[in-house]
């Protein structure tokens, strides 16, 4: 059979030839980083041998058996690239879904063919996005979506079951959590997709006004007593949460948590006293390393805006900045963009806390993608445009820039869709998720150039 080819390499200007079981093919440029080729031939069932040149430089050979007619997809270094030493680098994905069908998919099993490709991905560590939701905003009220007898809701037995597949994998599990504004049972009724997605993304945009407001006005002034009885309130209800997701990471041997991704309502510096005392609760609970995602655009100054940072093992970065207004900005560009941010931003957030750093990165397959715009993937999204290397553009820059940064702690994708193909329901195409993209290959590539040992 004739399956396609396509590889992510360390750039180069040279002709590049893959030589498949003792015979040449020419390699089409895409970039200076990914080739490919429309068909080479393999025989279902057999063993097959490849490697790629290009100049003076090629690749050690690779084996395997081909047993579908699925495109052969590599990330590979040359074999005297020089590997960076990076003792406990987190090479991860997180995964990635469309209306809360990861529980359902490890109680299934199905979950783990997702596993298989992440691991060919070059995964050693899977993250999972923990969910509880506000029931009201305004009081507030945090509640365990498990109690709402929403089907697709996590529970420890199914964070569980993703934890100890990890393991027997030999992988290393990160639960992270974050608060949702959740359509409740009975609550929206429709059968139209996007017009249940819109309602939805009402429900989170005048949700999050409010806690932005309540965190401001704590900001300006600290002893506001209405302000400080909802913080209060609200840091009751999420330390419950914490306090079960601690017990579920504990219980399951999960090697970090994160206290919160995306509540940034709450991540205001007089709240100081609250998330330290948050923290020092979690601990009490669970001893593996404790983290706090911090949602990061070009005008976050994290040293100053998370003066609690001190109290956390690792810093964790979703690294949503703004690098550029073009189209398609160049690699160089974006790269030069990137390095700008490093000494703007993680350069001084490293040196107040002395802590490390993880990178989640959401880099989407869309039309300027360099600006970093949000949209609904599990929506249609006719006005967005698919492009895959922008997306792979912007992997490429990131670790060109970031690499060898002294703060670098670790990478995880944000993230990897569920399925191997994509629902024309949604949107993952043009989304985030790196699964059978050019990025997860670029990813693979730039994994394989860091030794955590």
């Amino acid at each position: 059979m004739t399956v396609p080819f396509e590889v992510a390499l360390p750039a180069t200007r040279d002709e590049v030839v893959l030589t498949l079981d003792g015979k040449d093919y020419a390699l089409e440029r895409v970039a200076d980083y990914y080739y490919r080729h429309p068909g080479v031939p393999v025989t279902s069932g057999e063993s097959y041998q490849y490697r790629v040149a290009a100049g003076s430089s090629g690749t050690l050979p690779v084996t395997g058996v081909k047993t579908t007619g699925a495109p052969l997809r590599a990330g590979l270094v040359w074999s005297n690239t020089p590997v960076v030493a990076k003792p406990g680098f987190v090479r991860g994905h997180a995964i990635m879904d469309a209306g809360g069908n990861i529980p359902a998919a490890a109680k299934s099993g199905y979950l783990w063919k997702t596993y298989d490709a992440m691991e060919e991905d070059g995964a050693e560590w899977v993250a999972y996005d923990y969910y509880w939701a506000y029931a009201n905003t305004s009081e507030p009220r945090i509640v365990d979506e498990a109690s709402f007898a929403l089907g697709y809701a996590a529970d420890d037995h199914s964070i569980g079951l993703m934890a100890a597949e990890a393991h027997r994998r030999g992988l290393k599990f990160f639960l992270m959590t974050e608060l949702e504004w959740t359509v409740m049972p009975g609550e929206f009724s429709t059968g139209d997709n996007d017009a249940y997605m819109q309602y939805q993304e009402k429900k989170w945009t005048d949700g999050q006004k409010t806690v932005y407001e309540m965190g401001e006005r704590l900001e300006r002034t600290p002893s506001d007593p209405e302000a400080n009885a909802y913080w209060d309130r609200w840091f009751v209800q999420f330390g419950e949460f914490m306090q079960k997701s601690a017990t579920i990471a504990e219980k399951h041997d999960t090697e970090m948590l994160a206290i919160g991704k995306q509540i940034d309502g709450a991540m205001v510096p007089a709240n100081e006293r609250r998330w330290r005392a948050l923290i020092a609760d979690v601990r009490k609970v669970y001893r593996g390393k404790i983290t706090q995602v911090l949602y990061t655009n070009e005008w976050s100054d994290h040293a100053k805006e998370v003066p609690w940072a001190d109290d956390l093992d690792v810093i964790t970065i979703y690294y949503y900045n703004r690098f550029s207004d073009k189209g398609r900005p160049s690699v160089d560009e974006l790269a030069a963009s990137m390095e700008g941010f490093n000494r703007k931003q993680f350069d001084p957030l490293y040196a107040k806390y002395q802590k490390p750093l993880l990178f989640l990165l959401p880099f989407q397959s869309r039309d300027h993608a360099a600006r970093q715009e949000w949209f609904e993937p599990m929506a249609t999204a006719p006005a967005v445009r698919e492009d895959m290397m922008a997306q792979a553009d912007l992997y490429e820059a990131f670790f060109i820039a970031t690499l060898d940064e002294p703060w670098l702690d670790g990478v995880y994708t944000w993230g990897y869709w569920i399925e191997p193909g994509f629902d024309p329901r949604y949107s993952f195409e043009k989304s985030s998720t790196v699964r059978n993209k050019p990025a997860s290959l670029v990813v693979r590539k730039w994994f394989a150039q860091v030794n955590p040992a």
